[in-house]
């Protein structure tokens, strides 16, 4: 394939994969009799996996991590497949208000200090809920009380995806469908008490927007394992980014800018990425690229090669579980970029030379701070 054509082609690659719909709901609408049916089924159903251990990734029937205790729990007792993911799920529920809660609803919690959904549990009446959790002194798939100040302190919102027993929404079975048209979580207050309460005024305008936008800056080293004339690790310079991201709970699009030299083409590069960040801990990033200086293949400096603009760079990275440090989180991160060299003459590099010049490794530090935090 020709080197020019490669990145267009992952860019195409990457999003296909990343953004095809995966939409599975059934549609037969329900009496209130039969919801409330459902419900207990359901809540019951959850209840025989209480002692279960809580392992990550787990969707049963001997491990279970939150969001997989709720899956598994809702295609296996009622048959209804709910997204796989915490923010998933709730991007899929009907917001409501706690006064209308009712077993069988999902309460959701923010519990990592970065501003995002990050936990779920089964609502199963008289304020507890069934919830597999990761730590503290009794972890793994237990009963929960809202009244528990650790739960207070961190409750968020409750969502509905199962039609009432009460006859009051017109949800259908297995399809969240959006009451009066509106989500309410945009509308009402969510708590008093938890950390991510927030009100019509806060939740609308430029405000309301603000608050969904978490910053981020890293700062890495750069590094791969040749040149043109050998095969070792060697250092390729650093890198720096300033980067924006939009919280819609489930994809986060964004947009940064990075100050990269580097030390083995002898420029300095100017990347503007578009990025995607998908869950909490990978980024996929592709964008042009502006650079300073003349550039030599690695390894060879009397080979001259040029900076393309557009395709310029692609990439992606991953971060690891992040710890608090005040308002903002650090966390470390590595990633994987291509940037596109090309001839002086503008024809296609070889591929030897197309990988020693523009595939890069880099690690580093990524601080990140969420306009919640702030506003």
């Amino acid at each position: 394939m020709n080197m020019k054509k490669m990145p267009i082609f992952f860019i195409v690659l990457f999003f296909l994969v990343i953004l095809i719909p995966q939409v599975c709901a059934q549609t037969k609408t329900v009496s209130p009799e039969e919801a409330a049916v459902m419900r207990k089924t359901f809540v019951e159903y959850s209840k025989r996996y209480i002692g279960k251990p809580y392992v990550r990734g787990g969707v049963g029937p001997d491990s279970f991590d939150c969001s997989g205790l709720v899956f598994a729990c809702s295609r296996e007792s009622i048959g209804v497949q709910l997204p796989r993911q915490t923010k998933a799920m709730y991007a899929y529920c009907t917001i409501i208000e706690d006064s209308k809660r009712e077993i069988g609803d999902l309460v959701f919690f923010k519990t990592t200090g970065d501003g995002s959904v990050s936990h779920v549990g089964i609502y199963a009446g008289n304020n507890q809920f069934i919830n597999a959790a990761s730590d503290g002194p009794n972890n793994g798939v237990i009963l929960s009380s809202l009244k528990e100040s650790y739960w207070k302190a961190h409750y968020f919102q409750t969502g509905r995806f199962l039609p009432s027993a009460a006859g009051s929404d017109s949800v259908s079975a297995g399809g969240a469908k959006e009451t009066d048209g509106k989500k309410n979580a945009s509308h009402t207050a969510a708590s008093s008490t938890g950390d991510g309460a927030e009100t019509a005024e806060s939740s609308s305008g430029f405000r309301g927007f603000a608050k969904k936008l978490i910053l981020d800056a890293t700062l890495n080293l750069d590094w791969n394992f040749y040149t043109a004339t050998s095969f070792k690790m060697n250092a390729r310079g650093f890198s720096t980014m300033l980067h924006a991201m939009y919280d819609t709970e489930t994809l986060r699009p964004g947009i940064g800018t990075m100050i990269r030299y580097d030390a083995g083409t002898g420029s300095l590069q100017l990347p503007l990425v578009f990025s995607l960040t998908i869950g909490e801990y990978f980024r996929i990033f592709v964008g042009p690229v502006f650079s300073i200086g003349d550039a030599t293949l690695p390894g060879d400096s009397d080979t001259d090669i040029d900076q393309s603009i557009f395709p310029g760079i692609i990439g992606m990275c991953w971060q690891s579980p992040s710890f608090a440090a005040g308002k903002t989180r650090v966390s470390f991160q590595q990633d994987i970029h291509y940037s596109v060299f090309n001839r002086p003459s503008g024809g296609a590099l070889s591929l030897k030379d197309s990988i020693v010049s523009g595939l890069v490794f880099s690690t580093g530090v990524r601080v990140t701070l969420p306009m919640s935090k702030i506003l």
